[in-house]
């Protein structure tokens, strides 16, 4: 291998390299090479393709597209600036060594990431950064680098990096690696695509052990770069994986999951309907149905056990039938573990922006000619399986890179915001290019909204903490990124601690949609039962709309205003607070009685609702009602805490807390429900307009119709009574339009350390 070396300014070559007067752009740079590198499987052949441009690197200001030397960013690493190995600190300069190769299996092999198959070939950019004393002259610097240079393929090449070097190479590639989903996630993703395919509510309490998790695999294909360098000589060698400046089009992300006998989730699924003396035989009936020797009385258990998860229906007693959904079960949960996975990677993935570390490894000197095919090749799962944790010093995720798991949609915000604050709010757009013009070349935008807050709830009169969670990301690069290029997503959680009564969660359930009107919960029941006196319950309550079922949503809202008035007055009803007056029973009982009076709200647009017409308004409902309301019932409604206050439950206490103007805003001072209602229904339409139109996104991602969508989404999950009028509204949007099957609701309840209860519903 030789290196040909072009400086225009000859000058230039007896100046040191730290000299301010050294441009930048030094020259450019010819690798003459035809060298087979084995591989795994095979081997590739090189040769050289392009002369790229020789680079100095000599002050803070030096952007390197490698993203190997630069600044450090101001901000802990999140994804959202670059992460350069190197820091420029006025003693050492770098000078760096590109060319793009040419790039062919010869048999077959796995070349950087991508199989071939013998008849392909890509073109690979290299790179080897060659670290200086920045009083040493250029000339004397080119001239001795020139006979060393090395390529990454090579492990002797790698081998002999020095403490300021590091070798590169980039391409449209193919990574493979695992990755893990945290038991309640996974579980949580199971029950509601088991609760869609039986048609009908399903709770069910599932056990595993504590840190259990489910796992997967993983296959990318996107414009990335991997690194070599070490800090030390002799010393350990550090492998990153980064993110790179795409120049290919959209991400390809696969995921596999296999489940066998042994899996956790198969095991807790059939145990959770099986009686004490039956859980003692689910491992056999198990293993006799992957083997197909399931005895009388094990095909007897089999048929109890897969009835209990709402198969019933679809069940004789013949052996087959058996099999046949104990195969669509494994196939339910292997399907919902690879959505899950490749959702939660795709929702953190898209934000990211180039040279984000995706994963670094500690690699042993002695350990490097063991694992330096398996890189090249880019099968980083065998590495995993190979590698001690020791060597892992990051693995990808948004916010937190310490642990190997990946969050699903919607879920990865909770631990930053809730844990952490009382009232967060974040709007974050990424973006990503296809090119070095940033302006005019394709590009790729990713938002993430979030907003969380904590407050005192009537349940149970506990904290709670709410937020809410939208989402938007191309999949593809685009020269003119247009609203009908974006995936968009909702996502809506409530949780509290407390001692709430069974009939206030139960209440809680349907008004969030993962329990039926009038349907009793036996586990539900039978759980809090058996809880010991004063057990601290642990509840969650979510709503998840994925991209399918947010486009069916938006796709509708504005065609019927009148229907959605109607589902948003209901909604209201039904979002009030559970409370023991009869009036007040029932998310069905308050839609009967408190409905038509919100109804007039929205239709008066609030105007002129002051204190006094509002109690009075309340009050003439209630006379009206058939039969009319009790005088318990209307007196309650008219109460007044000690301090002069409305009772915080009452009608006259969700307008004060809920509804009202810091002043009277143009004769609405109770109007507040109705304007972020009215501009939320507004904003969504007009992102559907948009995304008809095929709208150009503004210059300024931080200005567009999307964050125009985000604001009132956001207002309306900034109190706990709008928020769950909301998710309310969305679910009674979803019936009357006929897809309530794609809205994923689900409850969660753990009492101690008891085994969390899931409870969905379509």
């Amino acid at each position: 291998m030789s290196w040909s070396i072009e400086v225009p300014a000859v000058n230039t070559l007896n100046r040191p390299l730290g000299d301010s007067a050294q441009e930048q752009a030094l020259g450019h740079a010819e690798c003459n090479v035809s060298r087979k590198v084995p591989l795994p499987g095979g081997s590739v052949l090189l040769a050289a393709s392009a002369r790229v441009p020789l680079e100095l690197f000599n002050g803070p200001e030096d952007r390197d597209d490698g993203g190997v030397v630069g600044k450090k960013s101001a901000h802990p690493p999140d994804g959202s600036a670059p992460e350069p190995l190197f820091l420029p600190d006025g003693f050492t300069s770098w000078v760096k060594y590109a060319a793009e190769l040419n790039a062919e299996a010869s048999a077959e092999g796995t070349l950087p990431f991508v199989t071939l198959d013998g008849k392909g070939a890509i073109n690979v950019l290299v790179a080897d950064y060659r670290g200086h004393p920045t009083t040493h002259l250029l000339g004397d610097v080119l001239r001795k680098d020139a006979k060393t240079l090395r390529l990454p393929f090579q492990v002797d090449d790698v081998r002999a990096l020095g403490p300021d070097d590091a070798l590169a190479f980039q391409a449209r590639i193919q990574l493979k690696t695992g990755a893990t989903l945290s038991w309640p996630i996974v579980t949580a993703a199971v029950v509601t695509a088991l609760a869609q395919r039986v048609g009908r509510a399903v709770a069910l309490q599932l056990k595993a052990d504590v840190g259990v998790s489910v796992g997967g695999s993983l296959q990318l294909e996107d414009e990335l770069r991997l690194v070599f360098s070490r800090p030390k000589s002799p010393g350990p060698f550090t492998v990153s994986v980064r993110k790179a400046t795409s120049h290919g089009g959209a991400v390809k992300i696969q995921v596999g999951a296999t489940l066998g006998v042994e899996s956790p989730l198969l095991t807790s699924l059939l145990t959770s309907v099986a009686s004490t003396e039956q859980a003692r035989e689910v491992t056999k009936v198990m293993e006799a149905l992957e083997s197909g020797t399931l005895s009388p009385t094990l095909l007897t258990l089999a048929t109890a056990l897969l009835g209990g998860l709402g198969f019933k229906e679809e069940l004789d007693a013949a052996q087959t039938t058996v099999e046949k959904v104990y195969g669509e079960l494994k196939t339910l949960i292997q399907d919902s573990v690879r959505a899950t996975l490749k959702a939660g990677f795709e929702y953190e993935y898209a934000r990211c922006t180039e040279d984000t570390t995706l994963m670094e490894l500690e690699v042993p000197e002695a350990a490097l000619s063991d694992v330096h095919g398996a890189l090249i090749s880019g099968d980083l799962a065998s590495i995993q399986r190979q590698v001690k944790d020791a060597w892992t010093r990051r693995y990808f995720q948004m916010t937190s890179i310490e642990t190997q798991r990946t969050r699903g949609f919607g879920l990865g915000w909770r631990d930053v915001f809730l844990a952490k604050a009382s009232d967060r709010k974040k709007l974050k757009a990424v973006a990503q290019h296809a090119s070095r013009d940033p302006v005019n070349g394709p590009r790729r935008y990713a938002f993430q909204g979030a907003r969380a807050y904590e407050h005192k709830g009537w349940l149970a009169g506990g904290e709670v903490l709410q937020g809410i969670d939208f989402s938007a990301q191309m999949p593809g690069f685009s020269t003119r990124p247009s609203a009908d290029a974006f995936e968009y997503g909702f996502f809506a959680q409530s949780r509290f601690k407390g001692s709430p009564s069974l009939q206030s969660l139960e209440d809680l359930a349907r008004v969030w949609g993962a329990l039926p009107d009038g349907a009793a919960c036996e586990p539900l029941t039978a759980l809090l039962q058996a809880a010991p006196r004063g057990a601290s319950i642990t509840a969650r309550f979510e709503l998840r709309l994925d991209s399918r079922a947010f486009k069916k949503l938006l796709k509708r809202i504005g065609t019927d205003p009148a229907a959605e008035l109607e589902c948003f007055a209901i909604a209201l009803a039904r979002a009030l607070p559970r409370d023991s007056v009869a009036v007040r029973a029932s998310p069905a009982v308050r839609q009967q009685v408190y409905a038509p009076l919100w109804k007039k709200y929205l239709m008066d647009r609030a105007r002129n609702w002051d204190k006094a017409f509002i109690l009075r308004s309340v009050e003439d409902r209630l006379k009206r009602m058939q039969p009319p309301a009790a005088l318990q019932d209307r007196t309650w409604e008219q109460s007044s805490m000690a301090g002069g206050g409305p009772t915080p439950g009452a009608f006259m206490g969700v307008m004060e807390n809920a509804s009202r103007h810091g002043g009277d805003t143009g004769g609405t001072p109770y109007g507040k429900v109705y304007d972020i209602w009215a501009r939320l229904t507004q904003r969504l339409k007009a992102l559907q307009q948009a995304i008809d139109a095929r709208s150009p996104l503004s210059d300024d991602p931080e200005h567009s119709i999307i964050v125009d969508a985000f604001d009132p989404l956001e207002d309306s999950g900034s109190d706990g009574f709008r928020m769950t009028a909301t998710v309310a509204w969305f679910l009674e949007l979803s019936r009357h339009w006929g897809f309530r099957a794609d809205l994923q609701p689900l409850v969660g309840i753990q009492v101690g350390d008891q085994p969390e209860l899931l409870l969905t519903s379509v």
